[in-house]
């Protein structure tokens, strides 16, 4: 487990290149910081940390073993936690990494919905509860 953590963050920022201005763009990409919020069992969740117009940006991993990491990238909407999926891949190992910038696609590209499975309201509410809480941290440092 920890070795494919190692891996996948390794490809976390390997993996991608600015393709739209920071703050238009729907995936995490190797210039935001980021923080590791929750893992459990085979999965973990990545936020970035440069969140705008109330999005914030989510990224979870799937460790399937031998069949390699699924990677989600999710867009929240936290004024009413709507959630877009802006990306998914499968990584069968660090060899897979894309060779030249990848098209990330901007905020308005998206489809937004109301989540109705458990894991997307679990996604929204992670989301929106870390940015509150760097809020929080902010307004009272």
């Amino acid at each position: 487990m920890f070795r494919t953590l190692l891996v996948v963050t390794g490809l976390l920022f390997a993996n991608a290149s600015i393709a739209a201005n920071s703050d238009e763009q729907a995936t995490i990409t190797d210039n935001e910081p980021v923080m590791l919020v929750a893992a459990s069992g085979n999965s973990w969740t990545v936020i970035s940390m440069e969140n705008s117009k109330q999005m914030s940006k989510v990224r979870k991993f799937f460790d399937m073993g031998a069949n390699g990491v699924q990677q989600i990238d999710y867009v929240v909407n936290c004024t009413n936690k709507s959630v877009a999926l802006a990306a998914f891949q499968i990584l069968k190992s660090s060899e897979n990494a894309p060779s030249g910038p990848m098209a990330v696609p901007s905020y308005d590209d998206l489809s937004f919905y109301m989540p109705k499975l458990d894991i997307d309201r679990n996604v929204a509410n992670t989301a929106c509860d870390k940015r509150l809480a760097q809020a929080d941290g902010v307004q009272t440092n």
